[in-house]
């Protein structure tokens, strides 16, 4: 097994990021904003099995993560899951276990 080296971690959105994409103007909804980030940040990492997001894909898992940050803050109720143009967008990252 080789030798794996973290650079940098953290989250892989801003606040402002998010309510950019999501066209808020105000403060009103920011703490549960911040919740729907945090659970779709782990949602997209637990879909792959993974912990940490690929080095080189942060892109591809923030777009993901997004895209459901958007669901949750449309619909609300989350009952759906992570969408499926996430788990595409995902999909290719995925280790599963046999």
């Amino acid at each position: 097994m080789g030798n794996v080296v973290v650079l940098t971690t953290g989250p892989l959105y801003t606040l402002a990021e998010v309510k950019e994409h999501l066209r808020v103007d105000n403060s009103d909804d920011d703490a549960t904003i911040q919740i729907y980030m945090d659970a779709a940040e782990t949602a997209v990492l637990q879909y792959c099995n993974i912990s940490l997001v690929p080095i080189g894909r942060e892109n591809v898992f923030k777009t993901a993560a997004l895209m459901y940050v958007s669901a949750l803050f449309e619909d609300r109720s989350g009952l759906d899951g992570l969408p499926r143009s996430s788990r595409l967008l995902i999909d290719p990252y995925r280790w599963l276990r046999v």
